[in-house]
């Protein structure tokens, strides 16, 4: 992002000007000096205090001159980033005016942190300074860099002028993504035909092929040339598209993540979340036709981009039921390819789900175990039983509505797990 003109217009905010606490010094030490000078008789004495009382008039005129013109203006490197990257800001100061600024103090409010305070030397006339410096590490969401106090003094910091830019610069933090092989991406058992795939990352489109006639199958269908070689009644099958249509749902109800004490976020939740991103953009990126849904009902299309900003500002949803999941399901074929990510929360709302029917092979379940985050879970440690009873009662379900299951715990990486999201097994514990 180019950083604006200095001499563009800045938004305006609270600005106020006034003695230093040196130049209140100044006034009061002229003051008495005036008074004893003409007490005494002395004067020197009263040179002396109307020297100090005269000072800071000339001051407080340069530091309003300066303060009236001083433009600020952000930049932000990258304005998108994944969680974990480095983010830089360029703050310019421009000074439109003729006359030079004094020195300068700066507070900028900043994300994730206190906010930074440093010193700029004065800006010459129609001179601009720009600063750089980086932001702390930031969680995923989205950020505003600014707004800006900017503390203005002359040479003595006899008068202090306080301007308030509203000019701030937005950042947004992306979910982390996992690089994923690019694997045969497999497709439902369809009209009992052999089990066929697409190659995610080909190109083309698969050939026409045919099965046996139906009853209440269109006659406009029936393929004859096939029918006559056969000898009996076959029937075109309509054609898959390479870049058939995938739907990756996100469960994210509260309940389902809980939040540790003390801590900020779910890091069940973020587990989640990097891994819609990661299969969204994947499957997008080689051609399919993506559709993202979260559990508050937020949803977007194919655009990689608004794919990974509806995702840096997901947020558990208050709601404790999965409908939006399931609605969506309404709108796409039984065999649409589905990727879920679920949390092995409560069986009632999962069931609602999994009753939702899919075709073998077309659909498949990343059931999170959220027990296994919490801290001093090891995979070889105890088992915690009745959790595993629940997973394994939600993963039957979901297996006997024609769904893949694999079970995910906090040992496991994504990338790890790929191969057996697009296996033909059934369930994996």
């Amino acid at each position: 992002m180019a950083p604006k003109p200095y001499d563009a217009p800045v938004a305006g905010g609270a600005q106020r000007i006034g003695l230093s606490s040196r130049g209140r010094t100044f006034v009061t030490v002229g003051i008495i000096s005036t008074l004893a000078g003409l007490v005494l008789g002395v004067t020197d004495l009263q040179r002396v205090g109307v020297l100090l009382l005269a000072l800071p008039v000339p001051a407080w005129l340069a530091v309003r001159q300066s303060r009236a013109g001083l433009r600020v203006s952000h930049a932000v490197h990258p304005e998108r980033v994944e969680v974990g990257q480095r983010v830089e800001v360029r703050l310019t100061l421009g000074n439109p005016n003729a006359f030079a600024t004094g020195p300068l103090r700066v507070t900028e409010t900043v994300p994730g942190g206190r906010p930074l305070r440093f010193s700029v030397a004065g800006i010459r006339g129609r001179q601009r300074r720009t600063v750089a410096y980086p932001l702390p590490p930031l969680h995923r969401g989205r950020y505003l860099v600014g707004p800006t106090e900017v503390t203005a003094s002359d040479p003595f910091s006899l008068v202090m002028a306080n301007s308030r830019s509203a000019d701030t610069a937005e950042v947004i933090v992306q979910p982390r993504r996992d690089v994923l092989a690019p694997l045969t991406l497999p497709m439902a058992w369809q009209d009992g035909g052999a089990h066929s795939s697409h190659s995610v990352g080909s190109g083309g489109s698969d050939d026409a092929s045919v099965r046996d006639y139906r009853y209440g199958d269109d006659l406009r269908k029936i393929h004859w040339r096939s029918s006559a070689r056969s000898g009996n009644l076959m029937v075109r099958q309509e054609e898959r598209p390479w870049h058939g249509q995938c739907l990756v749902l996100l469960d994210s109800r509260i309940t389902a993540y809980p939040v540790r004490p003390g801590e900020r976020e779910s890091p069940t939740f973020e587990w989640a979340v990097s891994a819609a991103a990661s299969i969204g953009t994947h499957l997008a990126e080689r051609g399919r036709r993506v559709l993202l849904v979260t559990g508050s009902g937020q949803a977007v299309h194919e655009d990689q981009l608004a794919m990974l900003d509806l995702l840096a500002d997901t947020r558990p949803a208050s709601r404790a039921d999965v409908e939006p999941l399931s609605d969506s399901l309404h709108g796409v074929g039984r065999d649409a390819s589905v990727f879920a990510i679920l949390s092995c929360h409560d069986r009632g709302q999962l069931a609602s789900l999994a009753a939702r029917p899919r075709l073998p092979g077309s659909a498949v379940a990343l059931l999170i175990k959220p027990w296994t985050f919490e801290p001093g879970w090891t995979a070889d440690g105890d088992a915690d039983l009745e959790s595993e009873a629940l997973w394994q009662e939600i993963s039957g379900l979901l297996h006997a509505n024609g769904w893949r299951v694999i079970g995910v715990s906090s040992a496991d990486a994504l990338p790890t797990l790929w191969p057996y999201l697009l296996a033909t097994a059934g369930v994996r514990r």
